[in-house]
């Protein structure tokens, strides 16, 4: 198995050395040739000069099936065309697209697009989650942030302190997988009674979380 990056700058680099370094062959595709000898000169991997959206170019990696093939040039075009091409071309069954621009995301899901990752949402969420208030220690979005995954610390002024959980009033689409009290992990149950500086595992659809979050810590 062998993991062809196309395109991309330092991010190409980078990662191209983290797969060396963990055993994997790694290919280089990329259109700069000034790049591409830097690379020859500090990696241990095959460096192809080339467009790789075209098919005679992403050819000479000589992809196959168990490869993985990442599209990562700053053209939203030119990835969704390397995906198209890896996956219907060369059948590689692990692909992944590169969108520069969020708005574009979801036009790549509705043209079959499946493994597609927009950086500026992934970068969003990371600051979201450091700029986050204390009481909000952890924030992980899942399926493009269809659903995310908080950690709360119930204060003193939440409301539903002292409720039990069935009487809390989280809206739908949102539950507590998970209950830490001190060294306690809690499974809970309708039952089980909600006490301040419980640390929360709350599961939410996107479009209720401000909802369930303010219910459960109105600061």
């Amino acid at each position: 198995m062998k993991i062809i990056l196309v395109g991309g700058e330092r991010i190409t680099y980078y990662l191209a050395r983290s797969f060396i370094n963990k055993g994997f062959k790694v290919v280089v595709i990329h259109k700069n040739r000034v790049f591409c000898e830097e690379l020859s000169k500090s990696l241990k991997a095959l460096i192809i000069n080339g467009d790789g959206s075209k098919r005679e170019v992403l050819e000479q990696a000589e992809p196959l099936k168990n490869d993985i093939v990442v599209a990562l040039t700053p053209r939203d075009q030119d990835n969704f065309i390397i995906y198209q091409q890896a996956k219907n071309i060369f059948s590689v069954e692990r692909t992944l697209a590169l969108v520069n621009d969020p708005e574009n995301l979801q036009i790549f899901k509705e043209l079959g697009i499946k493994n597609a990752i927009s950086t500026t949402d992934l970068i969003a969420s990371i600051i979201e989650q450091r700029l986050s208030v204390e009481e909000i220690i952890n924030l992980i979005p899942v399926e493009e942030g269809k659903i995310n995954i908080t950690e709360i610390i119930l204060g003193n002024n939440s409301p539903v302190i002292g409720k039990k959980l069935r009487d809390a009033g989280l809206p739908k689409g949102a539950i507590i997988g998970s209950i830490i009290r001190g060294n306690e992990i809690i499974i809970p149950y309708g039952d089980t009674m909600l006490k301040e500086g419980d640390k929360l595992l709350l599961i939410s659809l996107l479009e209720v979380q401000s909802k369930a979050l303010e219910l459960l810590n109105p600061q």
